[in-house]
């Protein structure tokens, strides 16, 4: 579920109870959710295509206080892991389509 993160700020996760292989993920914007889905649609991820359409629901709900979702609803609307807060980022010109080669970078060496 990680993979969204890199076309916007991931702000909720909730993986489907009785479709464990399904989930709605919740953008910080509609663009950022856009760009998600242009470019992760019909990808291959573990020998499976994803399929990414936009939900009917226009937020992921969190579980009702004292309600058990068996950690199936994430929360990360205040996470500091966030690339996009500030408009007009390097962050957005560095948006691409999958490939074959990953680039990592901020690894500490140890």
């Amino acid at each position: 579920l990680v993979l969204p993160g890199v076309y916007g700020d991931v702000q909720r996760v909730k993986i489907l109870y009785n479709k464990k292989d399904s989930a709605l993920i919740q953008m910080s914007d509609g663009n950022q959710a856009q760009l998600a889905m242009s470019h992760l649609n019909g990808q291959k991820m573990y020998g499976k295509i994803i399929r990414v359409t936009l939900s009917k629901h226009q937020t992921v709900q969190l579980p009702r206080e004292g309600l058990d979702d068996q950690g199936l609803t994430k929360d990360f609307t205040s996470s500091p892991l966030h690339r996009f807060k500030k408009p007009g980022s390097k962050n957005f010109q560095n948006i691409f389509p999958p490939s074959a080669t990953l680039h990592l970078s901020n690894i500490p060496l140890r």
